[in-house]
């Protein structure tokens, strides 16, 4: 395919995506002295955390992360959720968090160019990449580098290159997780609205209702009965999800929200991407409405932001040399080339059920349960109904990660097959659909990108393919660098782990920790 080229560009390692995971591997690679170029098709940095509205910091935080948090921080641009001497799910102002990254990956030494979008990549040879062509305003702009790391969340360089990927999960029949657009409240007065659910939910009690929806969540209820809302936006366990921002009083509160879902979703199509928008900002309108005309504390509420980029949680993943599992997730697996921890649980926004909302488990076959998962066996088909399992009920027992451990994430879910001077960071990296998840989220995002500029320096200094590196060389420099995989997840992980109770399923599909007393 010819080009009229108006720019050829020249590096060490173009980082394709300025998300969380992108702007990790570009500090990395830069600060070991490489060229560095992080291409961003938007105008600024963060992807969904910053521009999607989705400013909480969760997983484990390690490494850049960590320095990240650290930055924000000492800015007074984050809030903590507990008062610890530990970061567990902070938030950040996004505004700020935009800047901060341009500051680090410029102070790292890396060059970031905007409002580049790749369109074409030119293979050298079937596993070799050589250019990539991107549009820009100025006309089309070829890349060359010797390594290339794909952050694009959506796979995009990779599929682009030929790399062989999934989309959507085998038990949801190829839908991908449901997905929200964010948004930014302000002038909630949320000292007044929890008051209310207070009051709301010892009047039920008193009545003798024994579990009590949310006041917001009934108020929603006869607001659907009236036309005013084509569905909830609120969950009937928790009531309204939302983040605090930093700096921002609970009577007079801004907030960010990703609550409103759409369901059955293909996210590499543009007319259901658009399709799942627009739905998006009808429900975010009718929700305003809602809260301002019915739920006490926020009658002066105003709606101030849209995320600028889709709500999107999957896409493509890639097929890697290394395919991380469901069961590797649930059992808590640990691998010698492991270059990143999540500790979480699984985070599948259910694919089809708004009742449900979330899905928090997968299915094993019981011969191949290990490690710390914890089996529901005593409770089949307790959270298994049709709503949960739309296309059948797989095979095996429900089973969820224990609370109290973490599984690894090896390097070979980084590395692509069939191209050699290609890695991959954050959420398009190889595993299955329900394991995808340890690799979205802020933390293991960020410890990803860390991993593959790591990767892609050591290749270019030794001359050879980022795939011909041991992983566990690669884990030990980690480690040397202050990441410290080698120990357990530390703070909030380290206080949970030393808890004694009992484990119990909520009707969320959450495994919790209860406390003996």
């Amino acid at each position: 395919m010819e080009f009229n080229i108006y720019k050829t560009l020249y590096c060490d390692v173009a980082v394709v995506g300025g998300g969380v995971a992108g702007t990790a591997a570009a500090i990395e690679a830069a600060r070991h002295g490489k060229h560095t170029i992080l291409f961003e098709k938007g105008t600024t940095l963060g992807g969904i955390a910053t521009n999607g509205y989705v400013p909480q910091i969760a997983g484990n935080i390690e490494g850049i992360c960590l320095e990240f948090a650290r930055k924000l921080d000492d800015a007074g641009q984050l809030r903590r959720l507990y008062d610890k001497p530990y970061y567990r799910n902070p938030s950040f102002e996004p505004e700020y968090g935009k800047l901060l990254l341009e500051d680090m990956v410029f102070s790292a030494g890396s060059r970031i160019l905007y409002d580049s979008t790749l369109f074409y990549v030119e293979m050298d040879t079937d596993r070799m990449i050589k250019s990539l062509i991107f549009y820009t305003k100025g006309g089309y702009m070829q890349v060359k580098a010797s390594m290339y790391i794909d952050a694009t969340g959506d796979g995009d360089l990779s599929a682009l290159s030929g790399v062989p990927y999934e989309v959507g999960g085998q038990d949801f029949a190829g839908l991908n997780i449901s997905s929200t657009q964010g948004s930014r409240w302000a002038g909630a007065n949320l000292t007044k609205y929890l008051a209310a659910e207070a009051a709301w939910k010892k009047e039920q009690q008193d009545k003798g209702v024994e579990n009590p929806l949310p006041l917001v969540y009934y108020l929603e209820t006869e607001a659907i009965a009236r036309g005013e809302m084509s569905r909830h936006v609120c969950n009937r366990n928790s009531g309204f999800f939302r983040v605090l921002l930093p700096n921002t009083p609970e009577d007079n509160a801004s907030f960010v929200t990703f609550s409103f879902h759409s369901y059955y979703c293909h996210n590499t199509d543009a007319e259901d991407l658009t399709r799942q928008i627009l739905e998006q900002h009808q429900l975010m309108k009718q929700f305003h409405a809602f809260l301002k005309n019915h739920v006490p504390g926020f009658e002066n509420l105003r709606l101030v932001g849209l995320g600028n980029v889709p709500g999107v949680r999957d896409s493509r993943r890639i097929f890697g040399e290394y395919m991380l599992k469901a069961a590797d997730v649930a059992c808590g697996r640990k691998f010698e080339d492991g270059i990143a921890r999540f500790p979480e649980m699984f985070d599948t926004h259910h694919p089809t059920s708004p009742d449900w909302v979330f899905m928090r488990h997968c299915h094993i076959k019981e011969s191949e349960i290990t490690g710390s998962a914890i089996m529901e066996k005593e409770t089949l088909g307790k959270d298994c109904d049709a709503q949960m399992h739309p296309f059948g009920i797989p095979e095996g027992f429900p089973v969820r990660p224990n609370p109290q451990d973490y599984c690894d994430i090896p390097y070979g879910s980084l590395i692509p097959r069939g191209v050699d001077n290609l890695l991959c960071a954050g959420r398009c990296c190889s595993a299955e659909f329900h394991a995808q998840g340890a690799m979205r989220i802020i933390g293991p995002a960020m410890s990803t990108g860390q991993a593959a500029g790591l990767a892609v320096c050591v290749a270019i200094d030794r001359h050879v393919f980022p795939r011909e590196l041991s992983g566990i060389e690669l884990r030990k420099m980690l480690i040397n660098e202050g990441v410290e995989l080698d120990k357990p997840c530390d703070g909030y992980w380290a206080e949970l782990r030393e808890q004694e109770g009992n484990y119990i399923i909520n009707n969320g599909d959450f495994i919790t920790l209860v406390p003996k007393k």
